[in-house]
């Protein structure tokens, strides 16, 4: 059956994504123009035989952003490869494709692991995948996208820790890295469930047993092993540096009133749909398990975070404020809400349906959910035809990116704009303080001999060079953040700089003609970390064919 149900996910994921694809465009909208252009410098870099990005020097406006350092982005080397084959547009769409059937693998095998039941995880997986909030973050916030591939693994690896067999603590050790390769905050939020979970399962158990705790601090020591290169950057290069990161704040909440009348509307977007919110209204008379009873609680605490209603103002100045959009919590309340869906809705079909007629139930299913997806998809697709391509713009911009289309010959217009959100993420404080300077950095400005210079950098993988002729000895403020790591040469020697006040790298030149080259050496406990990291995942393998092997017999 397991190949049946797999052949059956990927029928849905290739219909919805050739839908999609059939458009031959892309509406660039929210964090869009962030992670393209995130995607564009790694392909750019691999094309001149570079294999790791640090810093911006051919995306964000040549700034040498250092976003790269402090966002993962390793599952976007994918659609980086895929642009060696297809054109840009299309090498998102089968990206886009890869992330989808993986969701939905990873959420039938999780299913089956807890449920031991087919059609539960079946279901489970077709309503978790094409979730609308979950196909809304596959339009343009990917960092989120991503970490929702793994969010059913990673409570399974926290339920066999708490409740089920603790010599499978390798789950939680894998798919919390997982989480954390994809978005540091989703890490954030995954904990706060699983301090939920580790406080009831207290309660409920009257303690822990010494052996689950060490199964537990084992998953987190191995994790952190496995996430070093994600971890060190932010010890090397971040603290004490004086760096931005995206503004905690809480920007928006939903009324209940809305979450509940949006569920019920076909297209994707901030919402549950109808099926889960259905099972909010009714599973409670359904429920006979304590084991169900928390799952429903924790769906319901969800939905309620994500509301005006919990007390938000009181998070102000905690961690609690890096949330920014409590939507978020609707990827916690979807996985928590379709677990019991799936459990219910495959005991009563299950009574009812035996032979052939499971079989047929099972095609009936995947087309019902490819014509909901399809349904949910279509505004967007409605949005494609009517909105505007995105026109070229100036190179050095200080637009903002616009929602509009992008096609394969439009496909490069976005990238001299300003990027929308997050253009000046892990920049100096500094650079942050008036419009002005951070202007000068998008218009490639720098400052010599008291005034105001716009120049043309030479691009190479994480390195900007600069042509600047001085009539006399001066410093010059370059238009590239200095970081703790970044390296200076002038005329090819290696040069001493210190940071301007836009956080900026200042260099004293001599006089005549130089060239000025800005760019970025890891630290070798960089390095090192990556080297840790293989070792730790290669040795977890080896494990796990050992275990397996004597678990078997």
């Amino acid at each position: 059956m397991n190949l049946l149900y797999l052949g059956l996910l990927l029928f849905v994921t290739l219909l919805t994504t050739l839908y999609l694809a059939s458009s031959k465009a892309i509406f660039a909208f929210s964090d869009w123009t962030f992670h393209a252009a995130r995607v564009e410098e790694i392909y750019l870099n691999l094309k001149s035989g570079s294999f790791f990005t640090f810093i911006a020097a051919r995306t964000f406006h040549n700034t040498g952003a250092a976003s790269f350092l402090f966002y993962p982005y390793i599952f976007f080397y994918p659609w980086a490869f895929l642009r060696f084959i297809l054109s840009p547009v299309n090498a998102f769409y089968a990206w886009y494709a890869l992330v989808t059937f993986a969701t939905a693998a990873i959420s039938y095998f999780s299913m089956k692991a807890y449920s031991k039941k087919s059609l539960a995880s079946f279901i489970f997986s077709l309503v978790y995948t094409f979730a609308p909030y979950r196909l809304y973050l596959g339009g343009a916030v990917f960092g989120e996208y991503l970490a929702v591939t793994f969010l059913p693994l990673l409570f399974l690896g926290i339920y066999e820790v708490l409740w089920g067999d603790k010599k499978k603590w390798y789950l939680l050790a894998i798919s919390g890295a997982l989480v954390a390769y994809a978005h540091i905050l989703s890490v954030f939020l995954s904990l706060e469930f699983a301090v939920i979970l580790f406080i009831i399962k207290l309660i409920t158990s009257r303690g822990i047993s010494k052996d689950r705790i060490k199964s537990l601090l084992l998953s987190a020591g191995v994790c952190v092993f496995l996430v070093l290169p994600v971890i060190v950057p932010f010890f090397t290069d971040f603290i004490g540096q004086g760096l931005s990161s995206a503004k905690p704040s809480i920007s928006y909440t939903m009324g209940p009133r809305y979450l509940l009348l949006n569920s019920f509307s076909a297209q994707k977007g901030w919402k549950l749909s109808f099926m889960l919110m259905l099972t909010i209204l009714t599973a409670w008379a359904f429920i006979k398990s304590r084991r169900n009873w928390i799952i429903y609680g924790l769906g319901l605490f969800a939905c309620f975070l994500t509301t005006r209603y919990f007390p938000w103002k009181l998070t102000a100045g905690t961690p609690f404020e890096m949330v920014q959009l409590t939507a978020r919590y609707l990827s916690y309340a979807s996985l928590f809400l379709t677990i019991l869906f799936a459990l219910g809705s495959s005991s009563v079909l299950e009574e009812h349906v035996t032979g052939r007629k499971k079989l047929a139930l099972s095609c009936s299913l995947a087309v019902f959910m490819a014509l909901f997806s399809l349904s949910s998809l279509s505004v967007y697709r409605d949005t494609l035809k009517h909105v505007q391509d995105m026109p070229k713009t100036s190179a050095n911009s200080t637009q903002p990116a616009p929602f509009k289309r992008l096609r394969d010959y439009n496909y490069y217009n976005q990238f001299n704009y300003k990027i929308l959100f997050g253009a000046f993420d892990y920049m100096p404080k500094s650079s942050l303080t008036s419009v002005q300077k951070q202007n000068s950095l998008l218009m490639h400005q720098a400052y010599l001999n008291g005034k105001t210079l716009t120049l043309s950098p030479l691009i190479k993988a994480n390195q900007i060079s600069y042509q600047v002729k001085s009539e006399k000895a001066a410093d010059v403020d370059l238009p590239v953040i200095a970081y703790k790591h970044t390296t200076v040469s002038v005329n090819g020697q290696k040069h001493a700089f210190r940071r301007g006040n836009r956080g900026t790298v200042v260099v004293g030149l001599k006089r005549g003609q130089n060239t000025v080259t800005v760019g970025y050496k890891a630290s070798p406990v960089f390095y090192l970390s990556i080297v840790i990291s293989i070792l730790s995942w290669l040795a977890l393998l080896i494990y796990l064919v050992k275990f397996k092997a004597k678990y078997a017999q």
